[in-house]
Formats: C-alpha cells, sequence, structure tokens
C-alpha cells in the first residue's frame, strides 16, 4: 500500500464521517409528535391557599434537608452533656537518690526512693524497668530514669548541705 492509497482511503473514511454527521443533525433519527393540548381546567375550581411563611419553617423543621430519613433527630443536642469530666493527670513521681553502690563500675546499683506502689527505697540497676520507670544510667555521682513523657537525673541527697 502506498502513500497515495492511504491518503485517499483516510479522505473517503473522512467524507462518510461528515456526510453521516450531517444526515444526523438534518433529520433526527426518531419522529417526535406534539402531544394534544389538554383541556383547560375551569374557572371556578378551588385553589389551595398559598402556605404562610411560618409554617415554611415548619415544613422545613419537619423535613430535614440535611438528614437522609428527612426526618429531625430523636436525641437532643445538649452541649453540657456532650464534654465528658475530664479526668486530672496522675501525678508524677517524686523520686530521690539514697545511695549508689559502685562496685568499681561494673555492675553498679542504686537506691531510689519514690517508686508508685514501692514503699521506702528500692535497689535499682541499669536497665530495669519499675512501674513504667526506665533507669538509663548510674554514674558515679548521678542516675538517670525515664519514662511517664519526663527524665529524671538524680542525684545523691547531702544532708549536711
Amino acid at each position: 500500500m502506498t502513500a497515495a492509497h492511504l491518503n485517499a482511503s483516510l479522505i473517503m473514511i473522512a467524507v462518510l464521517g461528515l456526510s453521516l454527521g450531517v444526515r444526523f443533525v438534518a433529520s433526527p433519527l426518531v419522529r417526535v409528535s406534539v402531544p394534544p393540548p389538554v383541556a383547560t381546567m375551569p374557572a371556578s375550581s378551588t385553589f389551595e391557599p398559598q402556605p404562610q411563611p411560618e409554617s415554611l419553617i415548619a415544613v422545613f423543621i419537619a423535613h430535614d434537608p440535611f438528614r437522609a430519613t428527612r426526618r429531625p433527630s430523636n436525641v437532643v443536642y445538649d452541649p453540657i452533656r456532650l464534654v465528658p469530666p475530664a479526668t486530672p493527670p496522675a501525678p508524677k513521681p517524686t523520686l530521690a537518690l539514697v545511695g549508689i553502690v559502685w562496685d568499681n563500675g561494673s555492675d553498679p546499683t542504686a537506691l531510689v526512693e519514690g517508686f508508685p506502689g514501692a514503699d521506702g527505697p528500692r535497689p535499682v540497676r541499669q536497665g530495669e524497668t519499675i512501674a513504667g520507670l526506665r533507669v538509663k544510667a548510674i554514674k558515679q555521682d548521678r542516675v538517670v530514669i525515664s519514662g511517664l513523657d519526663t527524665t529524671w537525673t538524680l542525684t545523691v541527697r547531702e544532708p549536711w548541705r
């Protein structure tokens, strides 16, 4: 097939499409007939009264357009009842470092008081978790404990100062 034959076939298809388009515009596919006129109503018929403006509001409220069921909600809106009572957050513990057993740094132990649920001082080692509080590090002069969105750095209390 040469370029001339290709051009001739494309022109033929375009002319055929154009002629079909003119035929559809010039005459419709389906005949449409105009229906006969309806008999007019006698002038003595009764008319419904126009709704009053205050009744339009009642109709609008009765058929709520913003709900799928088109009816008002069964639950009455009460903003005071919707607010749950605020519960105060749990108080953060007051931790105090009583002492550190250093043992040449190989396995240090700290004596900490104030853990929730524990009475008196409690011995802890690095990496232990007690009542949600994790002992991060034990150094010669301080202990780092983290938990409850807080990090405590505790030093030994010295009553003589």
